[in-house]
């Protein structure tokens, strides 16, 4: 085997990987869209985690540290 025929080897065995890789990024992609909810289930519903805070009235907490 010269360094020509190696060379071309390591260039072919790159290519199918790469290839291959392709393929297998694609079908994970494709199963982790299938496992994802339906963004319009979550429309109806509230905030799962978080609770919006309102702050006090600024007026209302000033006077009561006045007193």
């Amino acid at each position: 085997m010269t360094v020509i025929d190696l060379l071309i080897m390591i260039i072919v065995v790159t290519i199918l990987v790469t290839i291959a890789l392709g393929v297998m990024t694609y079908i994970a992609y494709k199963l982790r869209l299938a496992r994802r909810p339906s963004q319009y289930a979550n429309e109806t519903s509230t905030a799962q985690y978080f609770v919006l805070h309102e702050p006090a009235d600024l007026s209302e907490a000033s006077e009561a540290d006045a007193t």
